[in-house]
């Protein structure tokens, strides 16, 4: 479990980003009209998290999975630059790098870890840099350091990486914790979409045969698989746990589904797989299959998991929640993601004003993405004083926002004071 948690995430020339830096602590909540930048955000974050596994990050993931670099990048910039901090295991650590088009091919042009131990320092601790294909560390104790291809470096001394890899994953991490930390919070970067809850009839129709409502096989987990394609052995696994866990579960449950619900029963199948059944009061002796639920029902289920599985993440994004659930089912959701965010962040892009209503605190939750008169992104957030004055006469934020009034209570990020 990865005690390190994501606290900023930077970007540079992507899409309508020029350049930006997002805060993140506990519930971050992004709104803002189609095409300002809120998916850009969650991308991003998605680029990122790869960053820790050992490939070739630029054909594996930019180029594969993003579409090409070109199609990332904003107009008129040549680089791309992307960035997250963390912090809670140890001193901050700020991991940067760079990718651009060195003649006709992308590459990975620049990287940086800098260690910061103090927070007021004016320069960090440099734990490695490199430039184009040359990596250093700057750490006495490292002797020996060890890149995809095999090519072994001295302390000291520069060694080279491939142009289109980053060079992170392939480090050896005994002597230099941050190395091993920044590893750690990367790979627990969870982000998800909303679930596979389609009926059956429409899964087959597309010849789909995973997602929640399907059976899936029973292996150890620590977290809910992207689409919740794992939803019944994650609830075998939240199950097994024996901490009491299991009645809370069925308490969130209960609020979801109604208070008809005596259990979540996994059943086997065959194979080695089980599939995810619900006793009602009404019906003990028949389970009724998730296959019969209804795409809300099951997508709360699968935010139940979500959130109990959160403690083990450093950072949970999820982008449109609101999808399939009826305002009191998404209400339910929200205090759960404000409640999971009290112990490892989460970011959320919305476009429901519902969801914003339902926030204990939007003030410091909410970022507004808006493009400028140069189409570039700008964040903004609700200034606590207007919005208390307005919120006299509304429920909530989404409410105010509905009628129009957003402008009044929003203002730049950097006009503002931090808040604690």
């Amino acid at each position: 479990m990865s005690t390190d948690r994501i606290t900023e995430l930077r970007i540079r020339g992507m899409r309508a980003i020029e350049s930006m830096a997002l805060d993140i602590n506990g519930l971050r909540v992004l709104i803002g009209d189609n095409g300002s930048g809120k998916s850009t955000i969650v991308e991003a974050l998605e680029i990122v998290h790869h960053a820790a596994k050992r490939i070739s990050h630029v054909p594996d993931i930019v180029l594969k999975r993003h579409g090409d670099l070109r199609s990332l990048l904003r107009r008129g910039c040549e680089e791309l630059q992307l960035g997250i901090s963390i912090e809670g295991g140890g001193p901050r650590v700020d991991y940067d790098f760079t990718m651009a088009y060195v003649g006709s091919s992308p590459e990975v042009v620049a990287e940086s870890i800098d260690v910061r131990a103090d927070r007021n320092a004016i320069e960090p601790l440099h734990a490695m840099k490199r430039q184009g294909k040359s990596v250093r560390i700057f750490d006495p104790s490292q002797r020996k350091i060890r890149n995809g291809e095999g090519i072994v470096g001295t302390d000291g001394e520069p060694f080279t990486v491939a142009e289109q890899a980053l060079a992170l994953p392939w480090l050896e991490l005994s002597s230099q914790p941050a190395l091993k930390r920044l590893l750690d919070a990367l790979d627990a970067i969870r982000l998800h979409v909303s679930f596979e809850t389609r009926p059956l009839w429409q899964s087959r129709e597309l010849n789909l045969s995973a997602g929640p409502r399907w059976p899936s096989v029973v292996e150890p987990t620590t977290k809910l698989s992207r689409f919740g394609v794992n939803l019944p052995s994650a609830f075998q696994v939240l199950r097994n746990r024996g901490d009491g866990g299991w009645q809370r579960i069925l308490q969130r449950a209960r609020l979801g589904l109604g208070d008809d619900l005596r259990d979540l029963v996994l059943s086997p199948v065959g194979r080695g797989s089980i599939e995810l059944e619900v006793v009602w009061g009404a019906f003990p002796d028949t389970p009724m299959p998730a296959e019969l639920l209804s795409e809300g029902q099951v997508a709360y289920l699968c935010f139940v998991a979500l959130c109990e599985f959160h403690p083990e993440s450093s950072l949970l994004v999820f982008d449109e929640p609101e999808l399939h659930l009826h305002p009191e089912l998404l209400a339910r959701v929200t205090w759960m993601l404000e409640d999971a965010s009290r112990v490892a962040p989460i970011v959320v892009a919305t476009h429901s004003d519902r969801l914003l209503d339902g926030l204990e605190d939007p003030a410091s939750a909410v970022r507004l993405c808006e493009l400028d008169e140069r189409r570039a992104v700008r964040l903004l957030r609700p200034d606590r004083a207007k919005l208390a004055k307005w919120l006299t006469d509304y429920r909530g934020l989404g409410s105010l926002r509905a009628d129009g009034y957003a402008p009044q209570v929003f203002t730049s990020v950097e006009a503002l004071p931090e808040e604690p």
